[in-house]
């Protein structure tokens, strides 16, 4: 479990906390969202859940760890992919990359290997083995730091915009892979992001404003609440805005439905 209580952090030679008695919680197997406006604080929190950061006041405990007290073992626990990949890649090949973190880990050679072809596989990047990391795309630089994380097999997973530079029919295959490993190893996830078509797969949202948690709850709620969108900057879904076009038509779409469920109703109508 990922368990942040009251956590105040202010940057050093910052007169002002970037996060004011912030409350977080991510049961294992729980898929979690974190919106709101640029500046609100997101990414911070992520690198303090990640341990990256200790907070000044208040806690934050992995697993019933203490970031300031077990930092190394829940630095292991947790993974964080950044928006910039190039914040992350620290080595010139692809197989290294995604080997470093669990060569680290002590593990035997031959588990490293099958570690690096599983994750190099579930990002679609298996045959570039030994590709350059500074010649690939900032999309398959993305895929590389996500295989690199996936390999450490963490207990949880923080996504900080990490879909930036995809294209969505890779992004919804990526984030497919991510949440079908979370399910297989009932892993927390944590996705920081600003597309609200992502931020529907969570069971539950924390809107952030100025530092704070604005507002708690189901996308559903959340996304539903004109003057809440407004508040924290939130672009309302292109699924919302169809089922709602669609239910002042006259058809009987159900409010929230997903695009399958939309096309399905159009068609017995």
């Amino acid at each position: 479990m990922i368990e942040a209580r009251a956590v105040t952090f202010r940057y050093p030679g910052e007169t002002d906390p970037t996060l004011h008695g912030v409350s977080v919680s991510v049961e294992a197997g729980e898929v979690v969202g974190v919106v709101g406006p640029n500046g609100s604080g997101k990414s911070t929190l992520g690198r303090l859940l990640k341990g990256l950061l200790l907070p000044n006041e208040g806690s934050v405990s992995i697993d019933g760890l203490d970031t300031g007290e077990h930092g190394l073992e829940v630095r292991r626990r947790v993974g964080l992919v950044f928006q910039n990949p190039n914040s992350q890649i620290v080595n010139a090949v692809v197989e290294h990359e995604v080997a470093f973190g669990p060569e680290n880990l002590g593990l035997p050679q031959a588990e490293v290997r099958a570690r690096v072809d599983e994750a190099l596989r579930a990002v679609g990047l298996a045959g570039r083995e030994l590709a350059e990391c500074h010649s690939l795309s900032m999309a398959d630089k993305q895929r590389v730091a996500v295989a690199a994380v996936l390999a450490m097999q963490p207990g949880h997973l923080i996504l900080d915009e990490a879909t930036a530079w995809l294209e969505p029919s890779a992004r919804w295959h990526l984030l497919d892979t991510i949440l079908q490993w979370a399910r297989s190893c009932r892993a927390g996830l944590v996705l920081i992001t600003h597309r609200m078509d992502e931020a529907q797969i969570c069971s539950r949202l924390y809107g952030m404003l100025d530092g704070k948690i604005e507002v708690e709850g189901s996308p559903q709620e959340i996304l539903a609440d004109p003057p809440t969108r407004a508040r924290l900057a939130l672009a309302l879904p292109e699924s919302l805005v169809l089922t709602s076009e669609l239910r002042a038509a006259g058809l009987p779409v159900p409010q929230n439905a997903s695009i399958d469920v939309v096309a399905e109703a159009i068609c017995e109508s």
